[in-house]
């Protein structure tokens, strides 16, 4: 007979846990709901939940580590019920229930493999273990997946950008806190403020098992309520601006890892106490790696499968969504914030189902062999496939920026063209005014729309505005995406962003990519240095990447402006210490783009056949 638990000895109304685990199939005559404080090696306790079968033998375990508030947000959990196996949710250190301090992907491998372990030698567990989970609890995926472990046999990271480091390609990055150097501030306001505090009620240091497992039962963690969650744009708001350093603290937000992180600079050697994969992290476990084009991290996903993807079964999926919508965003006539997206239907719960049968049950016959490539062409409304990337049939492509010194606004002289000038012309001349700076219009995580008519924007005198005559035939860009500047400015630093638009024939202008460069950083992340006034600086801005099919009749449109606030916190043009600045001077910035100095975008163009239409 199979032991109780705290659910069969202390029965009462189910927790909204056990109300969604009996929704999905784990009903009570068939499943035992424990609760538990875990210890791992240095003796730090962390709130775990098994749900396994009654039915004595030994199964296999999916398993979801997250620092949210429990939860089994996936409907695939109810075929992983349907086949009788057993599932285990952990809250990571200083997080819900668990003990310690919380730091962004802190102890987070160690702290699996000791959870690994204990799984692997329970009664009920057949050894074999399969971590499923989208944004953060995705994220603490990928570090011990690339070192390994015994029970450990695949997983499926979704929307896990933020746990890549210093790969090539991705340097810099730190776990997504910046973009080319500068401090992605409405993410990390909006995360840290409710997710990622370092001071939070704690479970009484209880040794009794039973009374621990009653608390974790009956009460449940909620992240605390704020009046205004969009901290960011609270920085332009409050009469008395405070520096981006101190803005949650300002608004009566208990201390967190945004403290500290804002104060560092992308080389600063506190990062690596972090979790992060990194160059030297070359192992990998089979992975399918899941994410969509207007992620936050979806450059990044793509940098992770391009650094692995030498290693047998990895796998890379791209849809046409946002942050952690893949699943949930399907429909035969989908939409991406206000743009039209086509059929997204795919077959996610049947191909991650089968891809843990394969590998959790030993299950081969469960497994049709697919492409080790899926991305979704936007605009296009198809799926191009590949067994590799960048894919096969792509070429490198450019574009260059033209104009006759007056590209402000949309209704601009600035031109996309393919041949670069023929001769010296007038270059552009934009000011970045750190005390009115360019709203951002979609792109942020979290953002609603995601995707959005970027015309309010290009009608401000501080963006230029490049953009290509109507195609006559399509141009479909299928990977990544930089642009190439010569840019001077007369402050000691400033910034350079980038947004790549599709232009519909009707004039809407959607967002599809965007990245920047602190031009402190041209050199290098750990070779900071000033800019001289006058001089003229080649930068490379990377960190886009597309999917995305700019059709007949359509234009390609490039923005170039010195901010993007909130999305992007502002510079403020001193050269020092900018989280802790309140004012600074406006920077006047030219961009040239004569014969001598061609600036321009480069990308990869898709030359195979391009089918259906959104």
């Amino acid at each position: 007979m199979a032991e109780p638990t705290v659910m069969d000895l202390y029965p009462g109304v189910p927790t909204p846990l056990e109300s969604h685990v009996q929704a999905l199939g784990a009903t009570g005559d068939r499943y035992l709901v424990e609760y538990l404080m875990l210890p791992m090696r240095d003796g730090v306790r962390l709130a775990t939940v098994v749900i396994r079968p009654r039915a004595p033998g030994r199964v296999p375990v999916v398993m979801e580590r997250t620092p949210y508030t429990q939860h089994l947000p996936y409907d695939v959990y109810r075929r992983v019920f349907g086949a009788g196996w057993a599932v285990v949710i952990q809250n990571e250190r200083g997080t819900g229930w668990s003990d310690g301090d919380f730091s962004l992907l802190g102890h987070v491998a160690d702290d699996c493999a000791d959870t690994l372990s204990w799984i692997a030698a329970q009664p009920w567990s057949s050894g074999s273990v399969g971590l499923l989970g989208c944004s953060s609890p995705a994220e603490n995926q990928l570090l011990i997946s690339a070192r390994g472990h015994p029970a450990l046999k695949a997983g499926v990271p979704m929307s896990a950008g933020a746990g890549v480091g210093d790969i090539p390609g991705a340097e810099g990055s730190q776990g997504l806190f910046y973009k080319g150097g500068v401090p992605v501030l409405s993410t990390w306001t909006a995360w840290y403020g409710p997710s990622g505090l370092l001071r939070r009620p704690r479970l009484h240091p209880s040794d009794d098992p039973d009374e621990l497992a009653r608390a974790l039962r009956n009460f449940s963690f909620s992240a605390p309520s704020t009046r205004d969650p969009d901290y960011a744009r609270h920085l332009a708001r409050i009469r008395m601006r405070p520096p981006s350093a101190d803005v949650l603290r300002r608004m009566g937000i208990p201390e967190s890892g945004y403290d500290t992180y804002i104060t560092r600079t992308p080389a600063d050697p506190g990062w690596r106490e972090l979790d992060l994969l990194r160059a030297e992290s070359t192992g990998a476990t089979p992975a399918l790696n899941i994410n969509g084009w207007l992620d936050i991290g979806a450059y990044e996903t793509l940098k992770l499968f391009e650094f692995q993807q030498h290693h047998p079964d990895q796998y890379l999926i791209m849809a046409g969504t946002g942050h952690c919508a893949m699943i949930r965003a399907q429909s035969p006539q989908a939409m991406l914030g206000e743009r039209p997206m086509g059929n997204t239907v795919f077959p996610y719960d049947d191909i991650i189902m089968a891809w843990f049968r394969r590998f959790l049950a030993g299950d081969a016959q469960a497994w049709k062999p697919m492409p080790k490539v899926q991305v979704f062409l936007m605009g296009a409304g198809t799926w191009l496939t590949g067994e590799r990337w960048p894919l096969p049939e792509t070429r490198v492509s450019r574009l260059y920026l033209i104009s006759g010194g007056a590209a402000n606004t949309l209704w601009g002289d600035g031109v996309l063209q393919a041949a670069p000038a023929e001769a010296q012309a007038e270059p552009d001349r934009f000011i970045a005014d750190p005390e009115n700076p360019v709203p951002s219009l979609g792109t942020a995580l979290g953002s609603d729309p995601i995707c959005a008519d970027q015309r309010p924007v290009e009608c401000r005198s501080d963006v230029l505005v490049y953009s290509s005559p109507p195609l006559e035939q399509g141009v479909a860009m299928v990977g990544d995406v930089e642009a190439v500047l010569h840019v001077s400015a007369d402050v000691p630093d400033a910034d350079v962003f980038v947004k790549l638009v599709d232009v519909y024939p009707d004039g809407t202008a959607y967002n599809v990519a965007w990245s920047c460069l602190r031009l402190r950083y041209r050199e290098g992340f750990g070779k900071p240095l000033p800019l001289v006034p006058g001089t003229v600086y080649e930068v490379t801005i990377r960190g886009m990447a597309t999917a995305n099919d700019f059709g007949p009749g359509h234009r390609i449109r490039l923005e170039v402006a010195g901010s993007c606030f909130p999305l992007a916190d502002r510079n403020w043009h001193t050269g020092g210490a900018n989280e802790w600045d309140i004012r600074g001077p406006i920077a006047h910035m030219t961009l040239h783009h004569d014969r001598a100095r061609p600036s321009r975008i480069e990308f990869r163009e898709y030359t195979g056949a391009v089918g259906g239409g959104a």
